[in-house]
């Protein structure tokens, strides 16, 4: 016998005809039938949607309340749902992922079946407790690390459960329809202006209509008012014909038309308007395009509410609710199957290895220290400063700046030679994470006497700063060079495994936020379209007088440290977590590759309690 819950409000299943569940939602004549399968950790939150969804004619196929999953669980419905014949659509309100592994298997298996899944999930903010040892931990929270899962795996993520059973809905009457672009029909100016600002605003990109549609909205339009979004207020006073009828027609009719949003403001004849825009996109030429109707109205758009839900079409009440609907619409049609990760060229099977030689003070090269001979396979524990952070990643291959450590003034200047001026100064301490905080970082120094006034005044301002801190030395490092900044991070998902994370770097990365998640490894088209995503994307490109950066040399070095995440989490226990930080990343124009001038890892003793 298998258990569902306990702690649960059971079954709903249209599909069967099968009522086992005490909700009051349930106070209805029917059960409406429809594909769409839903499965919620929240009993009280399937009852209130199934009572919002019955009133908008939205049905369901099956509905299942888990509870506290004792036995049966999420994905246990999740995998039935992908089998069911009788279900086309799979949502879910999640609150935790019990089993991560099998989530992921499952989420494949729906898109080979060609069923959407779309997912709400509780829980998504972090409250910065693990924010003190790194910007990695703060930026790549647990929920970052599921959004990252599912962007790979296109589970469609939203923010309101309402809108995941309206775009469910949608893709049901339009099944396996691609949205890409809108073309707005308003029956208000101001409306079709908002809402051309708020799609643009969420990224996604309005029709733009050809010449001969223009032309022949012109027939119907005033000058000017035959363009996107089609305003109907701005129709010619002596046209006879169906405004509604024939814009819909015409606007779907266009080849780069993927979807209209229907923004209806209160009109003197909202019905039978609403009735006019549901007979255009029927039109022989428009027929199959999706529609999505906004009824801004209140009581007065009843009856075309009822209108909408007798033909079997999809609607909602805001224009927050459309944009939402129509962004997760997008965001599903925009999934592009990824290559499978490769290792990279010349990269150790196991990358869990520090150098012998990390205690010494020479300086050493990215290839010396990825070809040391008298490099040890080890299992490393605790906090790892510059120097061994910086030896781990240039046995990945990823590029590092040269470095020597000094005890004091004298074995500084001694040594200053073996790095060259100008050079870097920076404070060697397990116990300030962030040196430049603390005033632990000098640039530009480009003669013996300036090193020797800057350790003077380097040690008094650590000691203001940070008095209990523990100076282990002074490091003497290469000054770079670079056109951008960029961060990158990996870390140990307890959840989902490794992870990588990439984005803007710098002493404002936390303030900035600008970063975007990956399971790790990743491959290296993945990681392309993850710097694409950034808001710095365009840093990278020609900028001011100077040419592109080099992206493939980033790609490659955020690919290198994907692949060193996975080896870290094959060769450490489970529960035992680690981070890696790479801030900053300097990257130079094309050809000029990038270098890592600052790093610092950190890999957990004994699991989390």
């Amino acid at each position: 016998m298998r258990l569902i819950g306990p702690n649960c409000l059971g079954i709903i299943s249209p599909a069967n005809r099968l009522v086992l569940c005490s909700s009051p939602a349930l106070d209805v004549e029917r059960l409406i039938e429809a594909p769409i399968g839903f499965v919620s950790q929240s009993g009280a939150l399937m009852g209130t949607l199934f009572d919002r969804a019955h009133g908008m004619g939205i049905g369901f196929s099956h509905c299942v309340s888990v509870g506290n999953q004792a036995d049966l669980e999420l994905a246990d419905f999740v995998e039935f749902f992908i089998d069911d014949p009788k279900t086309e659509i799979i949502c879910s309100y999640v609150e935790g992922i019990k089993s991560p592994q099998r989530f992921v298997e499952l989420a494949r298996r729906a898109r080979r079946a060609g069923k959407p899944w779309l997912m709400v999930k509780a829980g998504t903010t972090d409250d910065g407790s693990r924010a003190a040892w790194s910007h990695t931990a703060s930026l790549a929270g647990d929920f970052a690390a599921l959004a990252a899962v599912c962007r790979e795996e296109n589970v469609v993520l939203l923010d309101d459960p309402l809108d995941m059973l309206s775009l469910a809905r949608a893709m049901v009457r339009y099944p396996c329809r691609r949205v890409r672009t809108v073309a707005i029909i308003t029956t208000s100016g101001g409306g079709g202006a908002i809402a051309a600002d708020r799609l643009s605003e969420a990224g996604i990109a309005l029709a733009r209509f050809e010449a001969e549609t223009g032309d022949e909205l012109a027939t119907w339009y005033s000058e000017g008012q035959a363009a996107n979004p089609v305003d109907i207020g701005g129709r010619r006073h002596e046209s006879t014909e169906p405004i509604g009828v024939v814009t819909a027609g015409a606007v779907l009719a266009d080849p780069g038309t993927d979807l209209a949003l229907m923004v209806l403001t209160t009109a003197p004849d909202v019905p039978g308007l609403t009735q006019e825009l549901i007979d255009g996109a029927a039109t022989m030429r428009a027929a199959g395009k999706p529609t999505l109707y906004v009824m801004l109205p209140g009581r007065v758009a009843a009856s075309a509410r009822a209108k909408l839900i007798a033909a079997g079409l999809p609607y909602v009440d805001t224009l927050a609710e459309g944009v939402s609907v129509v962004g997760g619409w997008t965001r599903w049609s925009a999934f592009v199957e990824r290559e499978a990760p490769q290792r990279p060229a010349g990269m150790a099977a196991t990358t869990t290895a520090i150098a012998s030689s990390l205690g010494q003070t020479g300086c050493r090269s990215t290839a010396e220290l990825a070809g040391d001979p008298d490099h040890r396979r080890v299992e490393p524990a605790g906090v790892l400063g510059e120097r061994a952070a910086k030896a781990l990643l240039a046995a990945a291959g990823v590029p590092v700046n040269c470095e020597v450590v000094v005890g004091d003034v004298d074995e500084a200047l001694a040594r200053a030679a073996e790095v060259g001026y100008p050079l870097v100064l920076k404070v060697v301490s397990p116990d300030i994470a962030h040196k430049s905080d603390a005033g632990g970082v000098v640039l530009g120094i480009d003669d013996a006497d300036r090193l020797r006034e800057a350790l003077a005044t380097m040690g008094t301002r650590i000691a203001m700063a940070a008095p209990a801190a523990r100076i282990d030395g002074w490091s003497l490092q290469s000054q770079e060079r670079g056109e951008l900044e960029l961060l990158i991070g990996a870390r140990r998902d307890a959840q989902f495994g490794p992870q990588v994370l990439v984005g803007a770097g710098g002493v404002l990365v936390e303030w900035i936020r600008d970063v975007v998640v990956l399971p790790a490894p990743a491959a290296a088209d993945s990681v392309g379209a993850a710097l694409e995503r950034l808001k710095v994307a365009p840093l990278l490109g020609p900028w001011r007088g100077r040419g592109a950066l080099d992206v493939a040399a980033v790609v490659d070095a955020v690919v290198r440290t994907s692949w060193l995440a996975a080896d870290l989490g094959v060769a450490l226990p489970p529960g035992r977590g680690f981070e890696l930080e790479i801030n900053p990343l300097l990257v130079r124009e094309a050809g000029g590759g990038v270098v890592v001038v600052d790093a610092r890892a950190r890999i957990d003793q004994v699991p989390p309690a």
